[in-house]
């Protein structure tokens, strides 16, 4: 930014910015971002508003996270000036071995079903940020969500969708959600009592009544019933680790992401081997040529997730290599003029999250990412609790000699993250999106639309977007391609074709679901937007 000021764009959206002065919440449902501002209005801070947003978020978009999951948190307080980071992903069971896995027969852990379940981290990760910096009662926190499971809200198009499609297959989704409802039709009211009830004990009881007593034994007997792993003694450690957050720059922010377990770290490498090009000038650099330069990095850091990022207690994801400068000058000279060919980057089996954001008028800032994995995750629900199960042990691999291998009690590779942003000390951004291995793609293209474009966050969120798909063989006959959402200049996507690129264009809005907060350096004012692309909502005051 060579010491000029820096001034926010706003080009016409088709949703408003959100703007307020005394918090904002940003969240991947409109009654979760409600519940967080109320929070807000009743003198919560910014945890608060966030843990009031993430309870809801379990009710109101079942299919992507629960208390059957995991979280990561990025949090800054305004009194200590830091961004810290929370890991609250649950590791591999005790039972979980390469041998009993290849005893059965398997090749590759079950996406699907009981074997597919890990142990859950996203209870102790609630528990414990309210432990750190929570200042209202959880019981009061929790309130809202218990009482849209407990009364019902209205039925989305996406949530009916995922029921529509997965409820045929898999017995206890069509029992759990598409029996309770007359037809799928949006706006039917779906009621969980089960799930209400298991909030409820959460909330008065805290962690204990989770992953202790009668609760966690029936947990852990439906899915031990159905020749899942999971037992109570899996369930005694504590899965929720603070820890320090990797950090870079670029052209005067400093930015910070989720550590290891979460691919987090390549965030930061893209933008590192993209900060020598002029991407912060228009005019300088076509904009054919800055695509294709953060496709080709994408490539690059992709390659190094699947070489290094592995769970740091059994492993070295060498993180200080893979963020230095030296490093990604190394990298940008392996960027050719024309598209190289990647084929060995398999996509990651997960597809369903969900994202939120809050700030408050004291300065706090806090981002959640939440999940089970895939879509209703194991597709197994834990039997009179409400409990839909994750899947993330399939993010695991059966080879022993590669990153990432299944170990008894070690963390998945995670591909949710999220993003901060300071500026000379100071909070300027935070963000994130669900979307798997478009998470960090969708990520780097808005970064770059609020720190190279100046685009106010709506802005930002909105314009068109590329993912870049590998191939996946020998597993399957995926091709490789590049797509785009329509909305690129007709000529950008001819110079992509003829720089090599295999082009597919793919409908307007294909590709996440960004949620980003943003403080107005010229007058302090909270600005936030939320992504047309999926169901979120931003609400400010």
């Amino acid at each position: 930014m060579n010491g000029m000021p820096y001034v926010l764009e706003h080009p016409q959206t088709a949703r408003p910015l959100i703007m307020g002065r005394h918090g904002m919440v940003s969240s991947g449902h409109h009654l979760a971002s409600l519940a967080g501002i109320k929070v807000l209005q009743d003198g919560g801070n910014a945890v608060d508003a966030a843990l009031a947003t993430s309870f809801t978020l379990t009710v109101v978009r079942p299919h992507t996270c629960g208390p059957g999951g995991d979280l990561f948190v990025l949090a800054f307080m305004k009194k200590s000036g830091s961004v810290e980071a929370l890991n609250a992903s649950g590791p591999a069971p005790q039972k979980a071995t390469i041998e009993f896995f290849k005893e059965k027969g398997l090749t590759e852990i079950p996406n699907a079903g009981p074997l597919s379940i890990a142990v859950p981290g996203a209870v102790d990760g609630w528990i414990e940020l309210h432990r750190r910096y929570g200042t209202m009662d959880l019981a009061k926190l929790a309130a809202d969500a218990i009482g849209y499971a407990r009364e019902g809200f209205a039925l989305t198009r996406s949530l009916a969708a995922s029921i529509a499609e997965l409820a045929p297959s898999f017995p206890m989704i069509e029992q759990s959600f598409r029996r309770p409802l007359d037809d799928l039709t949006p706006g039917r009211v779906l009621v969980q009592k089960d799930l209400a009830q298991t909030l409820e004990q959460i909330a008065k009881k805290g962690r204990d009544s989770f992953y202790q007593g009668e609760l966690a034994a029936r947990m852990c007997n439906a899915v031990q019933k159905e020749g899942g792993i999971v037992s109570e003694e899996d369930l005694q450690g504590r899965y929720a680790e603070w820890l320090e957050p990797v950090t870079s720059t670029y052209r005067g922010f400093t930015l910070f992401e989720q550590p290891p377990v979460s691919q987090g770290f390549i965030v930061l490498e893209i933008l590192n081997i993209i900060e020598d090009y002029a991407l912060d000038r228009p005019g300088v650099v076509d904009q054919a040529d800055i695509v294709h330069v953060m496709v080709e990095a994408k490539k690059l850091a992709f390659e190094d997730r699947i070489n290094y990022l592995d769970d740091p207690r059994f492993g070295d994801p060498k993180i200080s290599l893979l963020l230095s400068k030296d490093y990604a000058n190394n990298r940008r000279r392996l960027i050719p003029d024309t598209a190289s060919s990647q084929d060995r980057a398999a996509a990651s089996l997960g597809g369903d999250t969900t994202y939120l954001c809050t700030a408050d008028r004291d300065g706090n800032v806090v981002s959640i990412i939440q999940s089970i994995f895939a879509p209703f995750g194991s597709r197994f629900v834990a039997g009179g609790t409400g409990l839909i199960m994750n899947n993330r042990l399939c993010g695991f691999g059966l080879e022993p000699r590669n990153v990432n291998a299944l170990d008894p009690g070690k963390r998945p590779a995670h591909t949710l993250n999220s993003y901060m942003v300071l500026r000379n000390g100071e909070f300027f951004a935070v963000g994130g999106t669900p979307g798997a291995d478009d998470q960090p793609q969708t990520n780097v293209q808005v970064l770059h639309n609020l720190l190279d474009r100046h685009l106010a966050p709506q802005a930002a969120i909105e314009a068109p977007r590329w993912s870049h798909l590998p191939g996946t063989p020998p597993r399957s006959n995926v091709p490789e391609e590049l797509r785009l959402e329509e909305g690129f200049p007709p000529e950008l996507l001819k110079k992509l074709v003829a720089k090599g690129h295999k082009v597919n264009i793919v409908n307007r809005w294909a590709f996440g679901s960004a949620a980003v907060i943003v403080k107005d350096p010229a007058s302090g004012t909270l600005m936030a937007g939320a992504d047309p692309r999926r169901e979120g909502y931003a609400i400010g005051w």
